[in-house]
């Protein structure tokens, strides 16, 4: 089967002289959604691209982790296991130590399957959940051309994927989780875009 035919859009004229103002307000608004507002702003295909893809890689639960206004911690504003109304937008993970501080400030991911052995876990959070994390996906996560914090996700030691197959995460994993945050920062940019131009839920 052909490929068809490629469409090629050029940008409207007209458009293009608002482009400072709505650069201007898309960011001020991006801004806005990565405090208090991010749980809400989500929407039902947000989350199924979150949930899917941390139960594909076998994954026990996630986290968005976002940059607070400062940029000098990460605090988390999803989660999607049981545990999240305990520590969703209470803790705050500062950059200066964590493996998750270390995925923000190089803007590379990692996969550790032996988090308790590695000396950058910052174990606050487990010790007030009273959980052991065992391994962890974590990778940056963009949107606007801006990194705005991390994704990660974890197998916990006695959690509930422990019998559906081996533990551990995998290279490909990895890259799922990348693909589900690429995909995620799509869908934010396209909802903050049609808000701003009053275009949401037109057709």
């Amino acid at each position: 089967m052909g490929m068809g035919k490629r469409l090629i859009v050029l940008p409207d004229e007209r458009l293009m002289a608002l482009r400072p103002a709505l650069l201007e307000t898309v960011r001020g608004v991006a801004q806005e959604v990565c405090g208090e507002a991010f749980g809400g702003f989500l929407d039902g295909a947000m989350r199924s691209v979150l949930v899917g893809a941390f139960g594909r890689v076998g994954a026990d639960e996630g986290t968005v982790w976002l940059l607070d206004e400062g940029r000098t911690a990460l605090v988390p504003r999803y989660n999607s296991g049981t545990h999240a109304e305990r520590f969703v937008g209470r803790f705050r993970q500062e950059l200066s130590a964590g493996m998750i501080s270390m995925v923000a400030a190089t803007e590379q991911p990692i996969c550790e399957n032996e988090v308790w052995r590695n000396a950058r876990q910052d174990r606050r959070l487990d010790r007030e959940l009273e959980v052991k994390t065992e391994a962890m996906l974590a990778v940056p996560f963009y949107f606007f051309s801006e990194l705005r914090g991390v994704i990660s996700c974890v197998q916990l030691v006695g959690g509930e994927t422990m019998e559906m197959g081996p533990r551990g995460f995998l290279a490909e994993h990895l890259h799922e989780l990348q693909e589900a945050a690429g995909l995620l920062s799509r869908l934010m940019e396209y909802r903050i875009l049609a808000q701003c131009l009053g275009l949401e839920g037109l057709g």
